[in-house]
């Protein structure tokens, strides 16, 4: 008897230890591992010139577009703009220009933009000895989801996306998707997906990690507390101080510092308004054009910089933003991603752009990161053959399902009694 029981037990262990295991690691199919991604240039040049002015300018749209909530705000416009071109790849029609259009880029075609960004996202990674950057890109399917080969073959050329077919039922399967997302920004930013819902079949998501040194540190000694006048009245906050020869920013309106890292092609940049009001109104106001115009207009100089030091995470659903910049009919039902399928039908639509930040400034340098995810749903869920609504009283129980015969049986008339 005891044996028996004994034997019993342990069978149930094992199929407890069994489900536990399937449920903690859910298959992964790696669907790039049959695709020959194209080769990247070594030493490309940098992005033509109507690439980086689109670039510039989506970058201050999209800030002005997030500026509508109080308090910090912090956007990778590098970041969104790789994931959403990502997902261009399988857009078509109205769809596909306006997306172009809400990334200040219809005036470059396709094939512009897949060999621009493979190109920058080269350039940006060749750091110096005391620089990080890492440029992350991955396509999550739902385990069946029929694929477009060149789809995938497109986002591996330009964008080195991996590709992973998952069971998205599983609830750890967010925890796969963002154990990626962890290790892509060096556990700065560790989650970007909840919960999983049945209609959703794919994300497309860019991971970016940086983190440098100053060229000149400021020095620890000399970091002292003062008063930061916040919109909601002045704060406490420790500034760091340094005087010396740096960049300095000055054009109508404005001034500002210029601060590079150990690697020279990576700099910190901060900009002051004249007026000492409504500095929100101003940033809103700005354009790529006049950015620009501000950053190549430095001249070295004699300044005494006190900077606050701080760690900022911040985060935001980008769909309303990217709408007021042209692009809702990606997020309905009469969106074209048919070029994502294999066989070319039109079912999905983004149903959420989730973008999640993290920079931080000390004396000895910066870090920072931001993930960026394009989630897409089916544009409706299969039809029921039947719907059944337990909303009255109803007969229930527990049955021997060798037999048929009940076990339990009983009847449900008040849920709440």
């Amino acid at each position: 008897m005891f044996r028996s029981r004994l034997l019993a037990l342990f069978s149930i262990l094992t199929s407890v230890l069994l489900v536990t295991a399937a449920c903690a690691a859910p298959a992964a199919h790696d669907l790039m591992a049959q695709v020959q991604a194209g080769e990247r240039p070594l030493n490309p040049e940098p992005p033509p010139q109507p690439y980086r002015d689109a670039i510039a300018d989506f970058s201050l749209k999209l800030l002005s577009e997030t500026l509508d909530l109080p308090g910090n705000v912090l956007v990778s416009p590098a970041s969104v703009y790789f994931a959403l071109a990502m997902t261009l790849n399988g857009a078509s029609g109205e769809t596909l220009e306006t997306m172009k259009a809400a990334l200040s880029s219809a005036g470059l075609d396709e094939a512009q933009i897949n060999q621009a960004s493979r190109d920058w996202i080269t350039l940006l990674e060749d750091t110096g000895d005391k620089t990080e950057l890492f440029i992350a890109n991955s396509i999550w399917l739902r385990e069946g989801y029929p694929v477009a080969p060149v789809f995938l073959q497109r986002n591996a050329d330009f964008f080195r996306a991996s590709a992973t077919s998952l069971d998205f039922s599983l609830p750890v399967a967010p925890d796969t998707i963002n154990d990626w997302v962890s290790k892509a920004t060096r556990a700065k930013i560790t989650k970007i997906v909840e919960q999983i819902e049945p209609d959703v079949m794919m994300y497309l998501i860019n991971a970016i990690y940086f983190k440098s040194d100053w060229q000149n540190p400021f020095e620890a000694a000399k970091t002292h507390d003062g008063t930061f006048q916040a919109p909601d009245g002045p704060v406490e906050a420790a500034f760091m101080n340094r005087l010396g020869q740096m960049d300095l920013i000055e054009a109508e309106g404005v001034k500002g510092v210029w601060l590079p890292y150990k690697d020279p092609s990576y700099a910190f940049f901060a900009i002051l308004p004249e007026s000492e009001n409504d500095a929100r109104g101003w940033a809103a106001g700005l354009d790529g054009k006049t950015l620009a115009a501000w950053l190549n207009s430095r001249q070295e100089a004699l300044v005494d910089v006190s900077l606050p030091k701080f760690e900022l995470e911040y985060e935001i659903s980008l769909v309303d933003a990217l709408s007021r910049l042209g692009m809702t009919v990606a997020f309905t039902g009469d969106a074209d991603f048919s070029r994502m399928r294999q066989d070319g039908n039109t079912d999905l639509m983004i149903s959420e752009v989730k973008h999640k930040t993290y920079f931080r400034v000390d004396e000895k340098g910066s870090e920072a990161a931001a993930v960026t995810s394009v989630e897409m749903q089916l544009t409706s869920m299969p039809v029921s053959d039947e719907i059944l609504r337990f909303d009255r009283p109803f007969l229930f129980g527990i049955a021997d399902a060798r037999s048929g015969l009940p076990i339990f049986i009983g009847l449900m008339e008040n849920p709440e009694a």
